[in-house]
């Protein structure tokens, strides 16, 4: 039987979490015995080695969403798509972050046009059900890790110092990374942008992680990267985390001021025992967002699509 087609768009112009999600998800349709993903990349994407999506078998040269049999939307993609193809076959939008219920943001109108939509988070699938504008059902499939190859990566001795994960917030990082060397730390500040492999080892070989987010956050994949790593993690609240971050039980989770962020940090450099009991746990909770999990989510969801849209 010829596998159905799942059509994608991606506009790639750096890498971000986001487009690894779909990235995954890419794999994870493959893996379907009755579907396939075919992929097309705009002619403005960016085509160098960090591009996660060149290696897609299914990639194609058009982009002619008339002839798939399902469509997988994210993010800006819908302004690709008539007004009308929603009513000509099943679209699958995979909401990544709180922003698409921003009255402000141009992503809440597309909450308006008809779509299965796969939510990240807890958090994502709360905010957007409460614009009461949401056309279609809504799932949660929480967002997930390689946690196999995170902790083989994470066997490597771990140094001492901590790792800052400043890309999104690179002043508090800066803050932060202030009041460490204060304490007599040399902590490795993290503030650009880096290939996705130097990126994952530069924060293996330390032995504590503080990562900082935006304020709001959609799910915030480096903080159960460390966890799945095995590193004791400092990271505040960001909403679209609360689906794994625990204070006291697998991290330590201050206010998102420097000085706060600091002495967690510090505390965690000192008492060895907390980190590793924070280390274990971590890895524990990581285990859960597998991306295993993450697929079979993904199948059901395949599965049930045609009864779905015929809702």
């Amino acid at each position: 039987m010829t596998p159905r087609c799942l059509l994608l768009r991606r506009d790639y112009r750096g890498y971000t979490g986001g487009h690894g999600k779909f990235r995954d998800y890419v794999a994870h349709v493959d893996a379907h015995a009755r579907w396939a993903a075919r992929l097309y990349l705009t002619p403005d994407s960016r085509r160098d080695a960090d591009n996660p999506f060149l290696d897609v078998p299914g990639l194609v040269g058009q982009w002619e969403p008339e002839r798939a049999d399902a469509l997988l939307l994210g993010g800006m993609d819908w302004t690709a798509l008539p007004a009308d193809a929603g009513a000509r076959l099943p679209v699958i939008n995979l909401v990544q972050h709180v922003r698409h219920a921003d009255a402000g943001s141009p992503l809440r109108a597309f909450l308006r046009r008809r779509a299965v939509r796969v939510c990240v988070s807890t958090a994502v699938a709360e905010a957007i059900l409460a614009t009461g504008e949401v056309d279609g059902p809504v799932r949660v499939i929480p967002a997930a890790v390689d946690t196999q190859r995170l902790a083989a990566l994470g066997r490597t001795t771990p140094r001492t110092a901590v790792f800052i994960d400043a890309v999104k917030q690179p002043q508090l990082g800066a803050a932060v990374a202030a009041a460490l060397r204060e304490a007599g730390l040399q902590p490795h500040l993290h503030s650009q942008r880096a290939p996705r492999a130097d990126y994952l080892a530069a924060m293996a070989t330390a032995a504590v992680v503080v990562t900082l987010p935006e304020p709001a956050e959609g799910f915030y994949l480096p903080g159960l990267e460390a966890l799945a790593l095995g590193r004791a993690l400092v990271q505040y609240d960001c909403g679209g985390s609360r689906d794994y971050l625990h204070d006291g039980a697998n991290a330590l989770v201050p206010p998102p001021q420097p000085a706060a962020i600091a002495r967690a940090a510090l505390q965690l450099h000192a008492d060895a025992a907390l980190r590793e009991r924070l280390q274990a746990a971590g890895q524990a909770t990581a285990r859960r967002f597998d991306l295993a999990a993450e697929r079979a989510g993904v199948h059901a969801l395949l599965d049930e699509l045609d009864e779905l849209w015929r809702r």
